[in-house]
């Protein structure tokens, strides 16, 4: 693709932890280095815009967090068109999983230079996803979230939200399926199903996880002492030894059961509730990543 004349929609969520600080320089440089169309709008003026523009450009760019780029999901499959992501956001998962730089120019570059890589979509309910869909403390976190909470204090927004969350934190009884069997049945706090192979702030969902291997990767985390939900969330984060209290699992598909009605939170938004159904839709959209991969880059496995 040339981008001295592709056709490109810039969608940005104005509402995003740092895109108020990036947008005018954003906005020149795409509109110099591109013929660009840019929406900067509330979600629904940007739902709107990318059903009636999307389908006349050659490359749809979306700036914003996790969040943002979960809500325009339905609109990018139906559209089948190469997209590329300006992580604005707070945590920036996704952005993190196909090696994208944090800096918003760095990334625009990316955008129209990097090359194109097939990345699969995981889907719980029917609703696409990216990253990871949760099940228990992680829809405690998203529910302590706040517009103003991740513009102040960014990443450690999430840190700030899990500790609200482990104020009141009750295990619950869950049913687990993988690939059609029953495998798992008892009291948990968390049960995540991974697509991609960070979710929370860079959390790693599993040491080998990739956004394009096909498959799912999951892990719950057992009731507990404190110290071993603490040591749970180091591992996740940093490799730290892994404690009793975490199991990882690999399927292509997955049921789960709870107690009751349970909220799911997938990328960071509250998608739907248990039952829940998980599955993975491989190789189903196209992302610009760079050329060259940060070095030891694990997020995309081919």
């Amino acid at each position: 693709m040339s981008k001295s004349k592709l056709d490109v929609l810039i969608m940005i969520n104005p509402a995003a932890s740092r895109a108020e600080a990036a947008l005018p320089e954003l906005s020149a440089w795409f509109t110099e280095h591109c013929r660009a169309i840019i929406v900067v709008g509330k979600r629904k003026e940007r739902k709107r815009q990318l059903k009636q523009l999307g389908k006349d450009v050659e490359l749809i760019v979306i700036g914003g967090g996790d969040g943002t780029i979960n809500k325009a999901l339905p609109a990018l499959l139906k559209l089948k068109k190469p997209f590329a992501v300006v992580p604005l956001g707070t945590a920036n998962d996704f952005a993190r999983t196909i090696g994208l730089p944090t800096d918003p120019l760095q990334a625009a570059e990316v955008a129209l230079s990097g090359r194109e890589h097939w990345i699969d979509v995981g889907v719980v309910n029917d609703k696409p996803y990216l990253n990871v869909a949760s099940v228990g403390v992680a829809s405690k976190v998203a529910r302590a979230q706040s517009k103003e909470l991740k513009k102040r204090w960014r990443v450690f927004a999430y840190v700030i939200g899990l500790l609200r969350a482990l104020q009141n934190l009750k295990p619950f009884f869950v049913h687990l399926d993988i690939d059609g069997a029953p495998v798992w049945s008892g009291s948990v706090y968390q049960v995540s199903i991974g697509n991609g192979r960070f979710h929370g702030g860079g959390l790693t969902v599993a040491e080998d996880a990739a956004i394009d291997d096909g498959k799912l990767d999951l892990y719950l985390i057992y009731p507990g002492k404190l110290w071993q939900l603490v040591a749970s969330v180091t591992h996740l984060k940093f490799g730290l030894a892994k404690p009793d209290v975490l199991k990882r699992l690999t399927a292509t598909t997955a049921a789960l059961r709870t107690d009751r009605p349970r909220p799911v939170n997938a990328d960071g938004q509250l998608v739907t509730q248990t039952p829940a159904k998980f599955g993975v839709s491989p190789k189903s959209l196209t992302v610009m990543v760079p050329k060259t991969l940060p070095l030891n880059h694990r997020g995309l496995a081919n």
